[in-house]
């Protein structure tokens, strides 16, 4: 069961999220072997929260379905090139305009992340292999349609689909994609309000504490200033932070003082017994001895026990559908 049931839970079922996902992540044999690399984990977990959009921009620039591969090359100017490496045939120009293209209008796409192929001359996010004279010579490379995406949309949350076999890698992009569906959700109306804006970094706030303590102070900072700015200015301000701050690793220890911050608020009305089983539990799971979610579920239960609703309100507590056990690593 959900360790506390909030309205956040209604609104995680009710409005999925919007998912750009490399096409053959979901099965569609569009790979320069004719092939799909489909991810289990996206087509059958995040599937009953998620509307995917596909796209293979190496088909959208017209490659054919099997195809030569093709490589990054770096040329002595520094330029980076997508070549295939028999045929010499340049690809570049081809798909930096298709990305230029394709991400014109991203915002209105209303993306909340982007999974993409691992190792791919256009999609690879992390350590693509970069070639020179022939030879490897790094594996810091971004493929080209992958870093147009994050040029343009830098809040984006993005993942490769073979990092979402790292558990801590896999909770946290989900937590930021309903993280950033969240907080557009808070502009999206015309007439949003200063007390809106309070309200949700309120309900957000062990969350954030969670992430980045420091980036949670300039966060409330920027929302005791807000009469100082204009709304757009503001508006794109308080994003840009917000999502800066849910990008930033959560570790155990900062969970640890999120979890004593919330047991603070419950130590007038619990037992000496149940503080110290709560203090327990969360220093277990400070010393990686048990997953999060006993912790939180041994809150959850004391939470409505004392019907303490500032918490019942956090988002900490369901920051993402329970039915995925993103929480149940060590």
């Amino acid at each position: 069961m959900a360790i506390v049931s909030t309205y956040l839970e209604d609104q995680m079922m009710d409005q999925k999220l919007n998912i750009g996902v490399s096409s053959c992540l979901m099965g569609q044999e569009v790979r320069f072997n004719g092939g799909h690399c489909r991810n289990r984990f996206l087509t059958d977990a995040i599937a009953e929260y998620a509307n995917f959009k596909p796209i293979c921009p190496e088909v959208s620039i017209n490659m054919s379905i099997p195809r030569e591969t093709v490589r990054l090359e770096r040329e002595e100017s520094g330029r980076i090139h997508m070549r295939a490496p028999k045929s010499r045939e340049d690809y570049t120009d081809r798909m930096e305009q298709f990305a230029t293209d394709w991400t014109k209008n991203l915002e209105e796409k209303d993306l909340d992340g982007f999974v993409f192929k691992k190792d791919s001359p256009s999609c690879g996010v992390f350590r693509v292999k970069i070639y020179e004279n022939g030879q490897p010579a790094e594996r810091r490379g971004t493929g080209l349609f992958a870093k147009a995406v994050i040029k343009a949309l830098p809040e984006l949350p993005v993942e490769e689909e073979g990092r979402l076999c790292d558990p801590v890698l896999r909770e946290i992009f989900v937590e930021r994609c309903f993280a950033y569906r969240r907080v557009k959700d808070l502009f999206a109306r015309v007439d949003w309000s200063r007390k809106d804006v309070v309200n949700f970094h309120s309900r957000e706030k062990l969350l954030l504490m969670a992430h980045s303590p420091g980036q949670y102070k300039a966060l409330g900072k920027l929302v005791a200033e807000i009469k100082s700015h204009p709304r757009d200015v503001f508006k794109e301000k308080y994003i840009k932070t917000f999502m800066t701050c849910m990008n930033d690793k959560p570790s155990k220890g900062r969970h640890a003082n999120a979890l004593m911050h919330m047991a603070g608020y419950l130590k007038n009305k619990l037992s000496a017994q149940g503080r110290q089983e709560l203090a327990r539990s969360i220093d277990d799971y400070r010393a990686g001895i048990i997953p999060l979610i006993v912790p939180m579920t041994l809150l959850g239960h004391m939470i409505r026990r004392f019907d303490e609703m500032y918490l019942a309100q956090q988002t900490y507590l369901s920051p993402h559908p329970y039915q995925l056990s993103l929480r149940n690593h060590t």
